[in-house]
């Protein structure tokens, strides 16, 4: 079974990178999706209108607390599924040599092949995160383990911006493919990964914080929902660095998307419940939950 595992932070476009590989049907994939919060939100968007296999491994990080988990998935899609390929969506904190660590003990019995590791940077917002120093050894641990690196959202940037990001991407990084996108439509080369390939070993701790509201009967506001999404930028509840969520506006369904201050909406074909989740450090979650509540059809 192949393994090909999209990596990258918060909101880079991992999930839209894989919904973009499967629309192509070159092959009989698997997604394994790993988020951060108490709720899944990628994998409905993945799995909307495809016939997909999905295991979902919510509320922990694949790469450290949720490890043997991930190594129990990965053995029953293996044994019950058996897929061409099986893709790995990490959760936007989670570093690839914590997933190919976990994955070496059971690599050779499983019959494993590392297909490759495509790591996913946005151009708009990686530059200042890498040079805050905020976020430890994440982006080093990404880059350096990389076969395949996108800059997403490159129609966000001057051209002397992507021009930065790529010369600050090989500086951890000399070898690896890098290729240029917006909304992660690019052609992805296949690669002949050498398996056992030595990769750096590090560790990446958070202090982030996640904060999720579910619920069925509820419709909302749709101008309301913007304003709540342009309070975040201003700070109101807390250092909110991501956000999404799907809604129902009372007509249909809106899945929104907020990256460290960029939105973007787009409408959904259904849906069954409300979801949000909010991640950042201090997060007011009484704030948060009251607002939610304010911006419903009453």
């Amino acid at each position: 079974m192949k393994i090909k595992i999209i990596c990258g932070f918060l909101g880079a476009g991992k999930t839209t990178c894989i919904c973009n590989i499967l629309q192509k049907k070159d092959a009989f994939n698997a997604v394994l999706v790993n988020e951060f919060g108490d709720i899944g939100i990628d994998a409905e968007l993945i799995q909307r209108g495809e016939s997909i296999d999905m295991v979902e491994l919510p509320s922990g990080c694949i790469c450290c607390t949720l490890a043997n988990d991930f190594v129990r998935a990965v053995t029953e899609i293996k044994t019950k599924i058996n897929p061409e390929r099986l893709i790995i969506e990490p959760s936007g904190l989670a570093v690839p040599s914590g997933i190919l660590e976990a994955l070496e003990p059971v690599q050779e019995k499983l019959g494993l092949e590392i297909e490759a590791i495509i790591g996913i940077v946005d151009a708009d917002r990686f530059l200042p995160n890498i040079h805050s120093g905020l976020f430890g050894d994440f982006y080093t641990d990404q880059l350096a383990n990389s076969d395949i690196i996108m800059i997403n959202k490159m129609d966000l940037v001057s051209p002397a911006t992507l021009n930065a990001v790529e010369e600050e991407i090989r500086k951890y990084n000399e070898s690896a493919i890098v290729i240029h996108a917006v909304n992660c439509e690019a052609n992805i080369p296949e690669i002949k990964k050498k398996q056992g390939e030595h990769f750096l070993h590090l560790h990446f701790d958070h202090t982030f914080d996640s904060f999720a509201v579910t619920n069925k009967d509820a419709s909302y506001i749709q101008g309301e929902v913007r304003i709540l999404l342009d309070e975040l930028k201003d700070g109101k509840y807390g250092n909110i660095l991501r956000a999404k969520g799907i809604y129902n506006t009372g007509t249909v369904y809106e899945n929104f998307d907020f990256v460290e201050g960029n939105i973007s909406f787009k409408p959904m074909k259904g849906g069954e419940e409300n979801k949000f989740i909010f991640i950042g450090k201090d997060v007011k979650r009484k704030e948060l939950e009251q607002r939610l509540a304010e911006i419903q059809h009453q």
